[in-house]
């Protein structure tokens, strides 16, 4: 397939060369591009685009076996080993319900664009929303079967791609002023936690605002340097947590005990036997 980006292309060779930044979405950032453009860019070299379709491909994910998915935003990053078994897709959402495994919550509408990359060696299917971001990459592992793999790869293959049409980014409107006591009202009326989505559509809320609004025993501010002391005591007592990456087309959910803390490099890693 030849390339219809050369000039991205030798950009990206440029800039890959030059930068001290590790990934394509820091690389692409340094570019001034999504990460969706440059991945386009890599057509004809280390990249193959695939169909659009996400929901068929996500179903035929779950015959290549193991895989390795990385879920991130631009303030965590959830990587998770598993399988894509126990898929529940219909209309515009989906799960992947595998808790302490791969855990999944799809929403497909946001899901624009697929591609299969081959980095020297290390083989992933990636998807991206319709502003070029990354929603979610599969990684094969050792274990994954590559000729399950392969096959995807080949059936869902496309010869002559469309240009991306990427989407601007609308910023989110919210209320500049909400009755407080109206939403802890309802706050404190949920039977189910995933109810509070609602709550926040209804009063036209961030999660932030939201729980600047309410009593201190329903949310609370705490320093900002709580969470690594927080984990720490999560892994010394042995306790199981649940913990949710998302972006706008996807979350990844971790459910377990911690094994290993180790802050790097500005990050703090969780290094569990399959979940960092």
């Amino acid at each position: 397939m030849p390339n219809a980006h050369p000039d991205l292309w030798q950009r990206y060779q440029a800039t890959k060369a030059a930068s001290t930044a590790k990934y394509a979405r820091d690389i692409a950032a340094e570019m001034g591009i999504s990460e969706a453009e440059l991945t386009a860019a890599r057509l004809g070299h280390d990249a193959v685009r695939l169909s659009d379709d996400a929901r068929t491909l996500i179903a035929a994910l779950e015959r290549v076996g193991e895989t390795k998915c990385i879920c991130r935003n631009e303030y965590a990053v959830h990587e998770q080993v598993g399988q894509f078994t126990h898929q529940h897709l219909s209309g515009h959402a989906g799960l992947v319900l595998n808790p302490r495994a791969l855990d999944l919550r799809l929403f497909l509408s946001q899901w624009a664009s697929a591609f299969h990359l081959n980095d020297n060696g290390r083989q992933s299917i990636q998807f991206f929303d319709h502003h070029g971001d990354a929603l979610l990459k599969v990684y094969a592992t050792t274990q994954t079967d590559m000729a399950a793999w392969d096959t995807l790869i080949a059936e869902h293959r496309v010869a002559a791609p469309a240009p991306l049409a990427l989407r601007p980014l609308e910023p989110v409107k919210y209320a500049d002023t909400a009755d407080g006591a109206a939403l802890e009202n309802d706050w404190r009326a949920m039977t189910d936690v995933h109810q509070f989505f609602g709550l926040l559509r209804k009063y036209q809320l961030s999660r932030q605002q939201a729980f600047r609004l309410v009593s201190d025993d329903l949310a609370c501010r705490v320093d900002r340097h709580a969470l690594p002391s927080l984990l720490e005591t999560v892994r010394q007592e042995g306790n199981e947590i649940m913990i949710f990456v998302g972006n706008r087309g996807c979350v990844q959910i971790f459910t377990g005990a911690l094994e290993k803390l180790a802050p790097m490099r500005g990050w703090l890693n969780i290094f569990n036997t399959t979940f960092t």
